[in-house]
C-alpha cells in the first residue's frame, strides 16, 4: 500500500502504482508482468509486436505501389506532352517563317527541361519531375509571348 497524504491506495503492483487504471504506469505498460495471450500463455513484447505487424491491412503495400506507379506514369506523360508541344510549336513558328531568336532558345530549354522531367518521373522522383516540367512549360510560354514575335 502507498500512502498519499491521508489516503491509502491498495492498488500497488510490483512496485508500480496503477492508480485505479487497468494498466500500470511502467515504460512497457506491463507493470512487470508478462503479457498473456488468449490461451493464457505468456507472450513477450517482441512476439506481440511481431504478431501485430503480421496482421497488417491486406493489400496496403500493393495499393501504395500501384499509386506510386500511377504517379510516375502520370508525371512522365505530362512531361512528355509538354516536350512534344514545345517541339510542335517550334516547328510551327519555323514553318511560318519566323526568324530564329530568343524564342528558339526558350523553346529548346522547355524541351530539355520537360525531357529531364520525363526521366525524373520514370525513376520515381515525381516531385522534382513536376517542378522541372512546370519550369520548362513556363519558359516555353515565355518564348511564345508577344515580345518574341
Amino acid at each position: 500500500m502507498t500512502k498519499h497524504g491521508d489516503e491509502t491506495h491498495g492498488d500497488e503492483t510490483h512496485g508500480y502504482e496503477t492508480h485505479g487504471y487497468e494498466t500500470a504506469n511502467t515504460p512497457d505498460g506491463t507493470g512487470g508482468r508478462p503479457f498473456s495471450s488468449a490461451s493464457g500463455a505468456s507472450v513477450s513484447a517482441d512476439e506481440l509486436r511481431a504478431q501485430f505487424q503480421a496482421q497488417g491491412r491486406p493489400g496496403l503495400v500493393e495499393n501504395r505501389r500501384r499509386d506510386a506507379r500511377q504517379a510516375r506514369w502520370t508525371y512522365a506523360a505530362f512531361a512528355g506532352l509538354v516536350a512534344v508541344v514545345c517541339l510542335v510549336l517550334t516547328a510551327m513558328r519555323f514553318g511560318r517563317g519566323d526568324a530564329a531568336g530568343a524564342w528558339v532558345a526558350l523553346y529548346a530549354l522547355g524541351v530539355a527541361l520537360s525531357s529531364w522531367g520525363f526521366v525524373l518521373a520514370r525513376i520515381g522522383r515525381t516531385r522534382w519531375a513536376l517542378a522541372v516540367t512546370c519550369i520548362g512549360a513556363a519558359l516555353a510560354g515565355l518564348g511564345d509571348s508577344p515580345a518574341f514575335h
